[in-house]
């Protein structure tokens, strides 16, 4: 069974490799590649601090298993899981170690083992024992991290399924999200802490984790103490064994989270009102419903409120508060990036809409309304709240106008790019457990996360302008600014939306039902091709991305904050590069970083459109071949198929 499970598994990913999924596993894999060469290379070095090294790689092995419990449970099913095989006559216990064996056949796999050889290379250093207990160390931490990565994801899975397990999923994306963003906060904390040693407290924490059992048991065979040694190598391998047995206990049906019922007795009121007067207020009524009762929406409303409040909770270590004004307006940018494909999931209930000839514009007003609704109170409150806590009330215009410019902004680009760039997901009624199996939509937040901050510009730009002359009138006047913005964008990009889902309504029901954008002739001499993400080679994706790396780090953290903290007269440096120069070169290292920014996402824009044309040229050319041996097939005049029957 083992191997059938194994050859399986090698059928499907050898069988489902594409062009970009497979630059995205090259990519990973040398990512994770250089990560362990560095985590082996750790364990060669020499502190001053004598138990600082068994610290570090307490650390490190803690972040690898962390790793492993949320990776694979945000990137998506593993090819092979318990559900393919219900049906089966097969024992739990024997599907389990059939999958446990599949699991350990991946690059990940690999790169993990390669990392935790580490261990020996401490080992080494110590004596002969040592390393003889290394070994099996090894391959029970190695167990330990795959079976957590396992009973974690199903755990998730089954909680995502609820509204209580959308708040878990969204609040530990958003921690990950944060935590990726801003790492370079943990690594002047690891400055200070190679500097002056692991508090106690913490390395007693830090040891007692199960990932640095292994790592306890090294260390006491080093030293000769038997007790220790054999002790924790025994906990660890009864751990592995007791997630093997929840493990095999999990891959049964899921009970775990009582299932959301959509449209229960309780909730059936008839609409009331101006509800039910007009067609925007049911169909307002209906999407309200819908925020309230689908686990996804959810995670829309948790994810970019939590991402907001962890972000500005990291620089509390340094002792600054400068970004919780503008937490609400931090909310309000990445509560339009997540919820940019709200026809998309709703699946194909978009028929019920196409079938009202006439109602596209009360459909889309109505799930304007209602994201606003969500988050504009919401966020305006994080705004308040967040000026009161930092107590500097210069911040107030700045934060409050670039809140209501991304309200605006958000509630008019999100639902035109959820018209235009539409990413087909499942049926609500057919969702898997994985968070993110409900269609990819990175390059969707992303395209619509670059727009909304150009609306909030101009609202910026005359509040700066105000604080450069010192005009408080110029400078308040940015909040009317922001809320004048917001207005045209709401008007305008919904009018766009509203035509396009008139237009092309059939054509995005079947973009929903088949899964899949093939070219379709759009008009004379032209074609509607696939879009530039899905047909980009692995060379361009890495230049677009890197690009847009260097645009989001040139322009956010070390280009417009560093502005703001100069320009609010604070004299935190924090961990900005510009505020570390003598007085006379801040501004122009501030004005570089800005258009080293710009210029990054100049790149990426540059990639996507010659990858866009490249698409269209290619969709072009494949439809006039078709047309051409359609021609060719035709029966010619005068021929025998060509007569008509007698």
């Amino acid at each position: 069974m083992v191997g059938v499970l194994i050859r399986m598994k090698l059928a499907v990913l050898r069988n489902t490799a594409t062009g970009g999924k497979m630059a995205w596993v090259v990519l990973g894999g040398t990512v994770g590649l250089c990560l362990a060469i560095a985590t082996i290379v750790l364990a060669f070095f020499d502190f001053s601090h004598p138990r600082m090294l068994m610290d570090l790689l307490a650390v490190t092995f803690a972040l690898w298993a962390l790793g492993w419990m949320v990776g694979p449970t945000f990137a998506g099913e593993p090819p092979l899981n318990g559900q393919h095989f219900h049906r089966q006559p097969i024992p739990r216990g024997t599907l389990a170690l059939g999958l446990l064996a599949s699991a350990m056949v991946a690059v990940t796999t690999v790169v993990t083992l390669f990392a935790f050889t580490s261990l020996i290379v401490f080992a080494a250093r110590l004596n002969l024992r040592a390393v003889v207990v290394s070994v099996p160390a090894v391959i029970l931490l190695l167990l330990l991290v795959v079976l957590l990565s396992r009973v974690v994801s199903l755990m998730f899975g089954a909680l995502a399924r609820s509204r209580f397990g959308g708040v878990v999923t969204a609040t530990v994306t958003a921690a990950m999200i944060a935590l990726a963003s801003f790492s370079w906060i943990i690594f002047i904390g690891i400055y200070v802490l190679l500097e002056q040693g692991f508090p106690p407290r913490l390395s007693t924490v830090l040891r007692s984790l199960p990932s640095s059992w292994g790592l306890l048991s090294v260390e006491a065979a080093g030293r000769g103490d038997w007790w220790w040694t054999v002790g924790p190598l025994a906990a660890l391998a009864v751990l592995v064994v007791v997630l093997f047995l929840v493990w095999t206990r999990l891959l049964g049906p899921q009970r775990l989270a009582r299932a959301v019922v959509r449209g229960s007795s309780a909730e059936r009121a008839a609409p009331r009102g101006w509800a039910a007067r007009s067609d925007l207020g049911v169909l307002y009524l209906k999407e309200m419903r819908t925020w309230w009762r689908d686990p996804l929406r959810t995670q829309n409303i948790t994810l970019p409120a939590a991402f907001s409040v962890i972000t500005a909770l990291f620089p509390l270590m340094l002792d600054f508060t400068g970004f919780f004004p503008f937490v609400g307006a931090a909310t309000a940018l990445m509560g339009a990036a997540t919820c940019a494909n709200l026809y998309g999931q709703d699946g194909t209930a978009l028929w019920m809409t196409l079938m009202l000839p006439g109602k596209e514009k009360a459909d889309v007003r109505a799930r304007q309304l209602a994201w606003l609704t969500v988050f504009g109170p919401m966020t305006l409150v994080m705004t308040a709240t967040g000026s009161v806590l930092h107590g500097d009330l210069s911040l107030v215009p700045w934060a409050l106008a670039a809140n209501l410019a991304a309200l605006g902004g958000g509630a008019g680009l999100l639902i035109w790019i959820s018209v235009v760039g539409l990413v087909p997901g499942p049926d609500p009624h057919k969702i898997k457990n994985s968070p993110l199996d409900h269609g990819d939509v990175t390059s969707q937040s992303f395209l619509m996360f670059f727009p909304t901050v150009v609306a909030v510009l101009p609202a910026l730009g005359v509040a700066l302008a105000g604080q450069l002359l010192d005009r408080s009138l110029l400078l308040w006047a940015s909040v009317p600014t922001g809320l004048l913005v917001g207005v045209v964008c709401y008007a305008w990009f919904g009018d766009l939306a509203a035509r396009r889902l008139r237009e092309k309504g059939p054509d995005l029901l079947q973009l929903m039902r088949s899964g899949r954008q093939q070219a379709v002739v759009d008009g004379p001499g032209t074609a509607k091709a696939p879009s530039a993400f899905e047909t980009m080679g692995a060379k361009s994706r890495f230049l677009m991305w890197g690009s847009m790396a260097i645009g989001i780090l040139g322009l956010f953290p070390q280009g417009l904050v560093p502005l703001g903290i100069k320009l609010s007269g604070s004299t935190d440096r924090v961990w900005f590069l510009a505020l570390y120069m003598p007085d006379p070169w801040q501004w122009p290292v501030i004005a570089g970083m800005i258009l080293i920014g710009l210029a990054g996402f100049g790149g990426m824009l540059v990639v996507y459109l010659a990858e866009s044309r490249k698409a269209k040229e290619k969709a072009r050319t494949e439809l006039k071949a078709r047309a051409e041996a359609a021609r060719a097939e035709e029966p010619k005049e005068g021929s025998a198929s060509a007569l008509p029957l007698a």
